[in-house]
């Protein structure tokens, strides 16, 4: 029992110095917002003590941290530089749908125009239909009028031949009464 006693006690002292070390030296904390801060890095100091209350800490030695800062300042002149890009590229986008716009415009009218230019054609069409309808007619009604006066020629002939034929036999047979009562 004297002995848990005595361990006790020595457990006791060591965790009492312990805490009288740590007394002598400043404690900082770094509260978990920090995990949002935004802006300078912390810098740390030899032989201070930090309690970290965030869920992770990144430690870079300087020379890192000058690298890390440069990459960062030229992330910044790229970001400027990437951002001219997009005004241009954007204000090229805008300048083609004005364009575009201006075609549909463009291709509206002409479509317009061809639209009417395709009802003036049909109208036309129409009338020439009509014209060669009055004209077939009229050839048709001609070939009818030359049959019938072809017909009328044949038969006016024959009628000729006929009369012909007896003329002739008229002059024959007044030529026979003539010379035979002669």
């Amino acid at each position: 029992m004297k002995k848990i006693v005595v361990s006790f006690f020595l457990m006791f002292l060591a965790s009492f110095s312990y805490c009288q070390e740590t007394d002598s030296l400043k404690i900082i904390e770094i509260p978990a917002s920090y995990a949002n801060y935004e802006g300078p890095a912390t810098t740390v100091k030899k032989d201070s003590l930090y309690v970290f209350r965030t869920s992770q800490i990144y430690l870079v030695n300087e020379k890192s941290f000058s690298a890390l800062r440069r990459i960062y300042e030229n992330a910044k002149d790229t970001d400027k530089m990437t951002n001219r890009l997009l005004e241009d590229y954007s204000k090229t986008l805008k300048r083609n749908f004005e364009l575009e716009d201006k075609l549909k415009i463009n291709f509206a009218a002409s479509d317009s125009l061809d639209r009417i230019i395709y009802e003036k054609t049909q109208a036309t069409l129409k009338n020439t239909q009509k014209a060669l309808d009055y004209t077939i007619n009229s050839l048709e009604k001609a070939t009818n009028s030359l049959d019938i006066v072809e017909k009328n020629n044949k038969r006016e002939r024959r009628k000729s031949t006929f009369e012909k034929i007896l003329f002739a036999i008229g002059g024959v047979g007044i030529g026979v009464l003539v010379g035979v009562s002669l």
